[in-house]
């Protein structure tokens, strides 16, 4: 892949540094990365802005290639729109060699939630519509051949879904 792609939302955390220009210059540090981001959320960027995100919106705004749910992105890597933090909150659904990797961002914070998955953050756009998909997401992570990525679960962000005598429970993956 010639340039950087990435997105799952546009919050400051998962934006990093790519909109802070590059030590001693005045450009980006991934000048030439395309910004992936929902159609759904750009179309929305006014409520980023209303949240102090302008200087980001601004910064990625030349570089923004919209996406949409089931397109793929690259071979073997389909985005999902599903309820989470924003409006437009994207998962990526990496396949390959008989297995899939999910990639849920925002959906799930904690591992505590896929035990819970009702537990809602208190930032998600709309807590009941990202509880239940939590709950799907669950079922989905305890399918065989299935590993998940969660960016905000510390030190196990590599990890299966297994039952357990009191329900599902995030297993780390093995080293």
């Amino acid at each position: 892949m010639r340039h950087a792609e990435r997105e799952e939302h546009v919050h400051a955390d998962h934006l990093g540094w790519a909109c802070h220009p590059a030590p001693g210059g005045d450009r980006p540090v991934f000048a030439h990365a395309a910004y992936l981001i929902s159609a759904g959320e750009w179309e929305g960027r006014e409520l980023l802005v209303a949240q102090g995100m302008a200087e980001q919106v601004a910064a990625l705004a030349p570089r923004v290639r919209t996406i949409t749910e089931g397109q793929e992105i690259f071979p073997g890597v389909r985005v999902r729109i599903t309820p989470g933090h924003t409006v437009g909150h994207a998962e990526y659904v990496i396949t390959g060699g008989g297995r899939r990797l999910i990639a849920f961002g925002d959906a799930v914070h904690s591992p505590l939630q896929i035990d819970h998955p009702t537990w809602s953050s208190g930032f998600d756009h709309d807590g009941a519509l990202t509880a239940a998909h939590r709950r799907r997401l669950v079922a989905e992570l305890a399918e065989p051949g299935t590993i998940g990525f969660g960016v905000h679960f510390a030190d196990v962000v590599f990890g299966q879904v297994r039952q357990d005598g009191a329900g599902p429970a995030w297993r780390p993956l093995d080293g």
